[in-house]
């Protein structure tokens, strides 16, 4: 009989259902294993995550639900730090150096959030500071669409030189880089290793926009915070069931990776619920 891995409200994952999800999306099962009981969130323990000061830090990928969350963050946390959309370097440091002070004054939990990368957090690294980090993912044809569509429309303040570089879809997706998401998240990666074991190593929550609600609600759980408001802001695109598939063969051709770990969230998502 498989041994069962024990996890809260009596929620228990054989382990060949483990050696299948690793089979299924080529990773070894150690490192599946590992990364399932953190980011499942029938597997964690409620405020697994808590501690009376912290900072995280919230990496919000456009085109993710990222405007919405970050209004529930500003209501979840002590003291919330915006990175300028047009200034990250110089921003993120702002937030991070102020961050860093406040929290080394006493009690106090803080988020810094906007479109900064892997490489603005090396900052806390090499500042041998704690990694806290968290993030929102979104299916990539989905989200591509919606970020062309909105860097597209008179609602972004550069919308006519954007459309002037890209008239079409295509061009636009080939300029972008591989793994748009993971890229923001971790950087490169050369397995679906990698991805799991860099993901597990430096952050503590990762939630789909598709399942937001629910998202939101193991946040709160996991990391001891108040209940955390859906917001909707900032919604609309046009659907990708019309999409040319040479467009969305293209879209995923170029982000495999993040392909595979949407939908390897999806599933433990989707796990939680049937608990």
């Amino acid at each position: 009989m498989a041994k069962l891995l024990a996890g809260p409200r009596s929620f228990r994952l054989n382990r060949t259902t483990l050696t299948s999800l690793a089979e299924e999306f080529d990773a070894t099962p150690a490192i599946m294993a590992k990364f399932v009981h953190r980011f499942c969130p029938a597997a964690v323990e409620d405020n697994r995550f808590w501690a009376k000061s912290d900072t995280m830090l919230f990496v919000h990928i456009p085109k993710t639900a990222g405007m919405s969350v970050g209004k529930a963050m500003q209501q979840a946390f002590d003291q919330f730090h915006g990175v300028e959309w047009n200034n990250i370097g110089p921003s993120f440091y702002k937030a991070s150096r102020q961050a860093a002070y406040l929290q080394s004054r006493g009690n106090i939990r803080q988020i810094v959030m906007g479109h900064y990368g892997w490489s603005e957090m090396q900052l806390w690294r090499n500042q041998e500071l704690p990694i806290k980090s968290a993030t929102i993912l979104r299916d990539p044809v989905q989200r591509m669409i919606s970020n062309f569509n909105y860097n597209s429309s008179a609602a972004h303040p550069a919308h006519q030189d954007f459309v002037k570089r890209f008239p079409q879809i295509e061009s636009y997706v080939e300029s972008t880089s591989f793994d748009v998401q993971l890229s923001q998240a971790i950087g490169f990666a050369t397995s679906f290793d990698d991805v799991l074991a860099k993901l597990t190593r430096y952050y503590s929550f990762i939630g789909v926009t598709e399942r937001l609600s629910q998202s939101l609600a193991f946040l709160s759980r996991s990391h001891g915070l108040p209940p955390i408001t859906e917001y909707h802001t900032n919604v609309g695109s046009k659907p990708a069931d019309k999409l040319p598939d040479a467009v969305r063969d293209l879209i995923l051709d170029r982000n495999h990776n993040d392909t595979k770990i949407h939908a390897l969230m999806l599933r433990l998502y989707a796990m939680s619920e049937e608990t």
